[in-house]
């Protein structure tokens, strides 16, 4: 499931004659959609409050330095907590990115925007281009 979510944000990029970056944010832990974009030779900026590992920008997302994200095209996070959510999608539409968030399972989004439901392969996620 996680391949196929990079493969869908990969086929996405193929698509954009100016690529830009691909950011996830709030990655605690889990970082196998990074390594698979990585691995595809995708640019990945990875974002957390807090992380031990150097390869990952802390920033404070309720606060965001915005610089950090200038050239970004695609925002996404997996399994965002809910009270984060409003902030992910602040970033994405002041940078009119497509914004994708895969939730936990049954769990509500937290987002304004009509988010449209996606399926792709074994992925299922929302999505919304701002």
């Amino acid at each position: 499931m996680w391949e196929d979510l990079g493969e869908y944000i990969k086929k996405y990029l193929e698509n954009k004659e100016n690529k830009g970056e691909v950011v996830e944010i709030a990655i605690g832990n889990f970082f196998k959609v990074a390594d698979y974009l990585k691995s595809s030779d995708i640019e990945v900026i990875m974002i957390d409050i807090d992380s031990k590992r150097k390869d990952v920008i802390k920033d404070d997302i309720m606060n965001p330095k915005l610089e950090l994200y200038k050239d970004t095209k695609i925002i996404y996070s997996i399994r965002p907590p809910y009270e984060l959510q409003p902030y992910i999608e602040e970033i994405a539409k002041n940078l009119k990115a497509l914004l994708i968030i895969k939730p936990l399972f049954n769990e509500d989004l937290n987002i304004k925007s009509s988010m449209d439901l996606k399926n792709y392969k074994k992925a299922i996620f929302y999505q919304h281009q701002y």
